[in-house]
């Protein structure tokens, strides 16, 4: 009788001392997400298996555990940090064997977890360096078609300014002379033909310098500029756009002002995409809403359920559109992000504008003169 009480004793202590170890291991290992150093976790998770052999803990509580362990650190673990777990898994697991009398296929058993472990991890940081190869690879790709770009436009400037010189100096000097002699002509003869003459001269001078104002003019504006923003965006990088223009964008008489922020706001939101989006497709829509205001809609995939922040971009295109009496609207669904802004467009030309032209007109007349 006392000695199936002492057998019973027996079983309940090691079943505690199991319930105790497989608690603490299990405690340990699921932690290991919100710690700063999950090196020490599984090092602890090893001294706790390592005690246990000195305890009457049943090794098929243990060895399922172990094997999971050893595995996992392949995942978890970087650089020299695996190294000190993968050695340290040997000592435990030798001692334990040793500790416990265990047959030897255990050990075999134990020894082949931990290569296979080792071989995985060889495979995931081969896996990482060459991820991280292939990112180092793309951002210098993207940056020397930025350049190549950017490049081709300073080449097409510097011709179309060289043409524009040329045509200054030579074509514009000649006719300007021409004009002058035929006005000497027609002070000294006024005839019907030289009268036609001296007009055609002139409407030539006038299309000569309105030619050269054009080559010089570089820099593309209004809804253009938009149109060579998504194919300079969908050429460096990887996104597909999806872009549509609506009935009577094209025609849209866009100050410089307004220009420059509808281009700055849509490239700021198609560089979010490219970071955040969850797909390679964006939607992008412009037109012109009920209050003839001009509006645009850019929309990505974003399947997450973290909060929005506004950080400095969101921040910086709700102060452009401000800037120019519009507004920005964020829209979030459960499988999309969505950006859409407004503002008004111009019917009048500003003051600068018109005193600009006039002076521009008045200039006109006086060559004809």
């Amino acid at each position: 009788m006392g000695t199936l009480l002492n057998h019973s004793f027996h079983e309940k202590d090691a079943f505690t001392s199991t319930l105790f170890f497989v608690t603490g291991v299990f405690c340990l290992y699921f932690l290991m997400p919100i710690v700063r150093h999950p090196l020490i976790n599984f090092l602890l998770i090893l001294l706790l298996i390592m005690l246990s052999g000195l305890t009457q803990v049943d090794s098929s509580y243990w060895l399922p555990l172990a094997g999971l362990i050893t595995l996992e650190g392949a995942f978890l673990l970087k650089g020299k940090g695996y190294y000190i777990f993968w050695i340290a898994s040997i000592i435990v697991s030798t001692g334990y064997v040793i500790l416990n009398n265990l047959p030897i296929y255990i050990f075999f058993l134990m020894a082949t977890i931990i290569v296979v472990s080792f071989l995985l991890y060889q495979y995931i940081e081969k896996a990482q360096s060459k991820g991280q190869l292939y990112d180092q690879l793309l951002t210098e790709y993207r940056l020397l078609k930025r350049m190549s770009v950017e490049q081709d436009q300073l080449v097409r400037a510097e011709e179309r300014t060289k043409i524009a010189r040329d045509i200054h100096d030579s074509v514009g000097h000649k006719l300007t002379s021409l004009l002058m002699q035929l006005e000497v002509m027609s002070i000294q003869n006024k005839t019907d033909s030289i009268q036609q003459a001296k007009q055609l001269a002139r409407e030539s001078l006038e299309e000569t310098r309105y030619a050269v104002r054009q080559l010089k003019s570089a820099e593309t504006t209004g809804i253009q500029s938009v149109i060579q923003l998504i194919r300079k965006l969908e050429m460096e990088s990887r996104l597909h756009i999806r872009f549509t223009l609506e009935k009577g964008v094209l025609s849209l008489p866009l100050s410089n002002k307004q220009s420059v922020v509808v281009y700055r706001v849509l490239q700021e939101s198609l560089t979010n995409a490219m970071k955040y989006s969850h797909s390679k497709e964006v939607e992008v829509v412009l037109g012109i809403n009920s209050l003839q205001n001009v509006q645009f809609q850019v929309k990505n995939k974003m399947m997450t359920d973290k909060p929005i922040i506004k950080g400095f971009g969101l921040s910086s295109m709700e102060e452009r559109l401000k800037e120019i009496g519009g507004e920005l609207t964020i829209v979030r669904t459960e499988q999309h992000f969505i950006l859409r802004g407004s503002f008004p467009m111009k019917k009048h030309k500003n003051t600068a504008e018109t005193v600009e032209e006039g002076v521009t007109e008045n200039d006109g007349s006086n060559i004809a003169r």
